[in-house]
């Protein structure tokens, strides 16, 4: 699998673009954000390819699915096909299985460990159960947006929280056309989001704005003021993966420090 070279943590990374580097049923992987926290792996594996059980026995990892259908086999819980905008978490300890199944290039977000590695093997489960049999959100195995648009609706704005352990808090937002959100910076904690669906513009620092849509990756580094608007006649959906003990500084409140880069 070819990892060439690439600038990490750009403001934004194009679904276009990454993908456009590469031919077409091709296996590949990139790095485009690095966090403190994360290795955020961008991986392309058309159907077919081999997979790789393993184990991480301190960390959990997870990955937000893009293009295809990917299926997991994670722990001993029963097969799950992945498609666009589902989380799926392979808690600590847990062996996972990583299967491509469906399209061109299936494509998954790997938020993992800056140290992860695949050297403990994984084994074939002895038995299987049904997925998140006893779990509940956050932290579920896999995390459906297409189960989350059925429960939530489309009507209106609403938030679900995906993730949350010691390393990361991830919230999927799904807010209708015209939402601005308030302007504010976090102290020492980098910030990302995966845009899935819509168009949302990022106001950040005193920089123009930047539209980011499906599939676009959108990264502010710690103390950097910024604020999201929905643009054009849909509504959006995102995720925002940050540390768990987020801090929050509004710049319209008085006693509010400014943001260190603006």
């Amino acid at each position: 699998m070819t990892s060439p070279a690439q600038p990490k943590n750009l403001t934004v990374t194009r679904h276009a673009d990454i993908m456009g580097r590469h031919p077409g049923g091709s296996r590949w992987a990139e790095v485009p954000i690095e966090d403190g926290r994360n290795r955020v792996v961008w991986i392309s594996g058309p159907p077919g390819t081999p997979s790789d059980p393993h184990i991480h026995p301190d960390f959990n990892e997870y990955w937000v699915i893009l293009d295809g259908v990917t299926r997991y086999q994670i722990g001993q819980y029963e097969p799950i096909d992945a498609e666009w905008g589902d989380i799926m978490i392979a808690p600590a300890g847990y062996a996972h299985d990583i299967h491509p199944i469906e399209g061109e290039q299936a494509i998954r977000l790997g938020v993992t460990h800056p140290n992860s590695n695949h050297d403990i093997k994984g084994v074939p489960p002895s038995r299987l159960i049904p997925a998140d049999v006893g779990l509940s959100s956050p932290n579920l195995i896999h995390t459906s947006m297409k189960k989350l648009l059925e429960k939530h609706g489309t009507d209106s704005n609403w938030k679900e929280l995906a993730v949350l352990d010691a390393r990361n808090r991830a919230l999927i937002t799904h807010e209708l056309p015209g939402t601005v959100n308030r302007r504010y910076w976090h102290p020492d904690m980098d910030k990302w989001w995966a845009v899935i669906a819509g168009e949302i513009e990022f106001s950040i620092s005193n920089e123009e704005p930047v539209t980011a849509g499906p599939g676009d990756l959108v990264f502010v580094p710690g103390g950097t003021s910024h604020n999201l608007m929905t643009i054009g006649d849909k509504s959006s959906l995102r995720i925002t993966m940050t540390a768990p003990d987020i801090v929050h500084h509004y710049t319209d409140d008085p006693d509010t420090p400014a943001a260190p880069n603006g």
